[in-house]
């Protein structure tokens, strides 16, 4: 274990040096959070009601957005998208909840009436009418929880690594760190993602809240930025290309 911590650390050492650029937009990415929390702090809709019971959720993105990124700085990009998911599915409930007070007791009684909450809640009827790109965020999801959580046969391979021996023998490994190809899909797809959802929750509030005006969390300038790596990642294989625009999104782009 302290060979397996130590790797980790020089890994977060490394991503610091190598990835100032990211770091960046990963700080701009925080303050959004910041910024975002405060409307959910004080924003009151027509009606004059606080939607204060939405902050866990968003909580819940932070948090797991934090933790996700921490394990891309430690060189294990897949265990960012297992840490994340939780957090793209509460931005989703955001929105059902928006769209419906009720919706929100079909979720408090998930385990007395199931058939209701699977209506609500699974497969497409987890796209709202109130958080932009729903069906986007929603499809991001599912995919995640494809490529990342479920172990299919992709995920079967993933971590496994065989050596042939001098004696004909082959020697089965186990990777705890991904390959910096992956890792740099990761930190790519992830980011976008995470700024996608932001920039969908801003217009969210925006329209929930009077007097609240649309956050710039930082989309636009990160596919600017960004934009030539991620395109240059899509040409180098369909794996990377099937993952930045099937879940970083890069094929929605900033003009939802």
């Amino acid at each position: 274990m302290a060979r397996y911590l130590r790797v980790r650390e020089e890994s977060r050492r490394h991503f610091a040096a190598a990835y100032p650029a990211v770091l960046s937009s990963f700080e701009v990415s925080l303050e959004a959070f910041t910024a975002l929390a405060q409307q959910l702090r004080t924003g009151r809709d027509a009606s004059g009601h606080t939607h204060v019971s939405l902050a866990p959720f968003y909580f819940i993105l932070q948090r797991q957005t934090m933790a996700a990124f921490d394990s891309l700085s430690a060189g294990q990009a897949y265990v960012g998208w297992v840490t994340v998911r939780p957090g793209v599915e509460s931005a989703l409930i955001m929105g059902k909840w928006v769209d419906d007070a009720k919706n929100a007791d079909v979720w408090a009684n998930r385990f007395k009436n199931r058939k209701a909450y699977q209506d609500t809640y699974q497969g497409k009827a987890l796209e709202s009418r109130s958080l932009p790109r729903a069906p986007a965020i929603r499809s991001a999801l599912s995919e995640i929880n494809d490529l990342f959580v479920h172990p299919n046969p992709m995920y079967y391979y993933r971590h496994v690594e065989l050596v042939d021996k001098e004696d004909g023998a082959v020697e089965l490994k186990v990777n705890f760190f991904d390959e910096t190809e992956d890792v740099n899909i990761g930190i790519l797809s992830l980011l976008h993602l995470v700024i996608t959802i932001q920039d969908s929750l801003a217009q969210m509030f925006a329209a929930l809240f009077t007097g609240v005006s649309r956050t710039d969390v930082g989309l636009g300038s990160f596919e600017e930025k960004a934009g030539t790596w991620a395109h240059d990642l899509m040409a180098q294989s369909p794996v990377a290309k099937q993952i930045l625009t099937t879940i970083g999104l890069w094929d929605t782009r900033a003009t939802a």
